[in-house]
């Protein structure tokens, strides 16, 4: 946090890090190595010899650095490898794909080291995805697009019409929501003894219970979204909290926050008296205590971010979307303005702006709420590494895990932006906007597009690291019968788990032009080869998102993004419905695809009460069936 200086080193000044594969020179004169390749920083100045030896230790820890250089030669390299496909397609069909006309400013990005000496190969190519405007675009996810799933009901093949207002449904219902309640009643283990209104409960909770629950936090929250600095928690803020008896500060604000999402997963974990109801309100004695002393005590900075997103974790436990995205946007405005006035930007900082950028983003990829702009500050940013991370290989894991969503954000909106943008695909020959579903939009995008982006799919796959890898998405897979019994899942499956998740939910994006081929082309021709297998891998990878989200191991709350779970399973089923009414497209179903249809019904209770989007989805695929 900012008001502890000693605590966190700025970016600009990086701590000191246990070296995790020194040279041989520094390592016998026991000096501090750089780890840089080919030679060190030490032996270059003194003219030695540089030498490494990896080693199996090496081979599973990157050094921040490597993993730093990785990322960052992917992206440029994607960014190339995209211009260049781009180039050779000959259609060049910029109106409908949207790739060929760049921002009139005209001015391209300099990517180092890919800016390649005096041959000009790249500083001169007119390629769109190497243009300034078009990367902000693509990392500002702030234009509207078309993905989500109720934009596939103007499909022809579906036999419900809805028109552009219709489709709003998901933002008009959640806006429309009651006020979550503001009771502050305590948890079922504290109900006897106290009086109704009475809040003093609070200061009768035991060292014991306290560490149930911040351990319940950080054991399932904190590993997949590192909002907080673990052992600063415990050293500062939570002893800070407990000593003041939980007087209004930030430190007793935070440690409440922390003690509502825990409260969430300890119920699930066989602690049923942490509810103080029924499913809906565990934790929201904690939560609404710490809402009202946060409203004393919001200001801008750093730890009203903090507060804020952890806020917004718990609206998303609660499927409560347009609650999470105002407090998410609230800290992502908060850290528009911070991130300006910082001379140095500490670490935790960096962090924080990134966990607001992804989560914002989550939110927007589902619903048409407002964008805050953070994304215009990405491509600025530094990636966020926490000084001394190699040495903790717990902790190292969890923020490959964060470095690995970010860049696989930065991708989705690169297929979102070159193929189901709104904002920017207009009508070639009047200007007029071209809504994406129609016909002559999906009809026409190009092929090499497509296997490009996928291509760019598979090598962020690929440069996993070690504990997070998975294979790549293949039809056999879904013949495995997956189980709907709730079983529980190590940190690390569920890191993984999410990972697939996204991976399979972009390729299933990425090939949707293939099945929407399919489903409309005509009876008198035959399918081509390449379309049919693009249309199977389209619904395929989407069923494998829904079995890869935990959704069938874990309660629905328990997930990441529970409500972005439930609505892949909506896409899913969807695509599922329309191949099912067609008699010549049977050929796309993947096996166990009656997976999804037992899936939405295991959910289906807690929907109904949690989420009425999800709840009208349902209807929607009732009247689709009927």
């Amino acid at each position: 946090m900012s008001n502890q200086p000693n605590q966190m080193q700025t970016t600009n000044n990086p701590s000191r890090r246990q070296a995790l594969n020194a040279c041989e020179a520094c390592r016998k004169r026991k000096t501090k190595c750089d780890e840089r390749k080919p030679a060190c920083a030490r032996c270059t100045r003194l003219g030695l010899e540089c030498m490494y030896i990896e080693t199996v230790a090496a081979k599973k820890n990157l050094s921040i650095e490597e993993l730093t250089g990785t990322l960052k030669r992917m992206d440029e390299k994607l960014d190339v490898l995209t211009a260049f496909a781009q180039q050779s397609d000959g259609h060049h069909q910029a109106p409908t794909t949207g790739l060929a006309s760049s921002p009139g400013n005209g001015q391209f990005a300099a990517f180092s080291p890919l800016n390649l000496g005096g041959t000009g190969l790249v500083q001169n190519a007119s390629t769109p995805f190497l243009d300034t405007g078009r990367v902000l675009e693509e990392l500002s996810l702030s234009q509207r697009h078309s993905t989500a799933p109720q934009h596939l009901l103007t499909w022809p093949c579906s036999t419900l019409s809805m028109s552009e207002p219709d489709l709003q449904y998901p933002m008009e219902l959640e806006i429309k929501r009651p006020r979550l309640s503001r009771s502050t009643t305590p948890p079922r283990c504290f109900e006897a003894g106290t009086p109704a209104g009475d809040d003093s409960w609070l200061s009768r909770l035991s060292l014991s219970q306290v560490s149930l629950l911040t351990q319940s936090y950080f054991q399932h929250f904190h590993p997949s979204c590192l909002i907080l600095n673990e052992s600063l928690f415990y050293s500062l803020v939570l002893s800070n909290a407990v000593q003041t008896n939980f007087a209004p500060n930030y430190n007793s604000c935070t440690v409440l926050l922390v003690c509502s999402l825990g409260s969430i997963v300890a119920h699930y974990s066989g602690h049923e008296e942490w509810s103080s109801g029924n499913e809906q309100d565990i934790g929201l004695g904690f939560f609404n205590l710490a809402n009202d002393m946060f409203r004393d005590l919001e200001g801008g900075n750093w730890e009203s971010v903090q507060c804020l997103l952890l806020m917004g974790l718990f609206y998303s436990a609660k499927l409560r979307v347009y609650d999470a995205w105002q407090a998410n946007h609230k800290a992502c405005c908060t850290v528009s303005i911070l991130v300006p006035l910082q001379r140095a930007l500490e670490a935790q900082h960096c962090q924080l702006f990134w966990i607001a950028y992804l989560q914002e983003s989550q939110i927007l990829a589902e619903f048409d709420f407002p964008a805050s702009g953070l994304g215009k500050l990405a491509s600025s940013m530094p990636l966020p590494v926490i000084p001394g991370a190699g040495t903790d290989p717990r902790h190292a894991q969890y923020q490959f895990f964060f470095l690995a969503l970010i860049s696989m954000r930065k991708l989705l909106n690169r297929i979102l932006f070159h193929l189901y943008s709104r904002d920017h695909t207009e009508n070639a020959t009047n200007g007029e906007p071209t809504h994406i579903d129609k016909p002559a939009t999906f009809m026409s995008v190009s092929s090499s597009v497509i296997f490009e982006l996928d291509r760019q799919l598979e090598e962020w796959r690929t440069c996993l690291p070690q504990g997070l890898e998975f294979l790549s998405y293949s039809e056999a897979q879904l013949a495995e019968d997956p189980q709907l019994d709730q079983t529980h899942r190590s940190t690390d499956e569920r890191l993984r788990g999410h990972l697939q998740a996204r991976y399979f939910a972009a390729k299933s994006i990425i090939h949707r032009p293939y099945i929407y081929k399919t489903l409309h082309h005509d009876t008198t021709a035959s399918i081509s080869d390449a379309d049919a297998a693009g249309a199977r891998t389209a619904v395929g990878s989407a069923l494998m998102s829904v079995v890869a989200s935990g959704i069938l191991q874990e309660p629905l709350v328990l997930l990441l993004h529970p409500i972005n779970s439930c609505r892949s399973l909506f896409a899913c089923e969807l695509q599922l419905t329309f191949v099912l009414r067609s008699d010549s497209c049977q050929f796309v179903l993947p096996s166990n695809w009656e997976i999804a249809g037992e899936t939405r019904k295991s959910i289906s209770g807690l929907v109904a009460e949690m989420s009425p989007t999800a709840f009208r989805d349902g209807e929607i695929l009732n009247l689709l069936a009927s």
